[in-house]
């Protein structure tokens, strides 16, 4: 419960550090659409969420996460009126969405279980929908694992670093992959791929 007193004290830097230094906005954004419904997976106490529904206000937005204080967190602080916030798994999720994107969470996903992740995302995708995923590089991406395992106090056996082109291999299989790349932000390199439903 430290972990959100402090969240709660200092919120306003908190999302400035998230969505200033560690996720570079200007090129997330550059991958997302700016209008229609956009499904973020594992989105915390919603500091992205709320910068995407303050940019674009025509986006509607809803943030899931399976950590109930997180998501409380969320509707408290960073609710708007085209962002909301639901405690729940994402395979229990209705409806379709314009994208279905996942920050940093493929490197929580124990590998037998990423393949069934990426299909319950991909029921969820209108025709012309996509994945976007970004998270953090293997390589060189000791820091992002040493802010896991200390700071954010996430066990070592839940943290699953990947290289880029691994987890590009295991999106091929249920989605059409049409950007990857690699891109270094202090303090370590992020990737990020896109993928589209295969008759796309």
């Amino acid at each position: 419960m430290l972990q959100y007193h402090l969240i709660n004290r200092f919120s306003g830097l908190l999302r400035w550090y998230r969505t200033s230094l560690l996720i570079d906005m200007k090129h997330l954004s550059s991958y997302l659409p700016v209008k229609g419904r956009l499904l973020d997976v594992g989105c915390g106490v919603g500091s992205v969420d709320y910068e995407l529904g303050r940019r674009h206000p025509a986006l509607r937005v809803l943030g899931i996460d399976i950590t109930p204080a997180s998501i409380e967190w969320a509707k408290k602080r960073h609710a708007l009126p085209n962002v909301e916030y639901a405690c729940q798994r994402l395979e229990s999720i209705a409806g379709h969405f314009d994208c279905v994107l996942f920050i940093d969470v493929f490197h929580h996903v124990p590998p037998e279980h990423r393949d069934s992740l990426l299909q319950a995302a991909t029921r969820l995708l209108t025709p012309t929908g996509y994945v976007l995923i970004k998270d953090i590089e293997r390589r060189h991406g000791w820091c992002s694992w040493v802010l896991d395992r200390y700071v954010s106090r996430c066990p070592a056996n839940e943290i699953f670093l990947q290289n880029c082109e691994d987890l590009v291999t295991l999106v091929s299989k249920s989605l059409k992959v049409v950007k990857s790349e690699v891109r270094f932000r202090v303090p370590f390199p992020h990737y990020y791929i896109k993928a589209t439903l295969k008759s796309f």
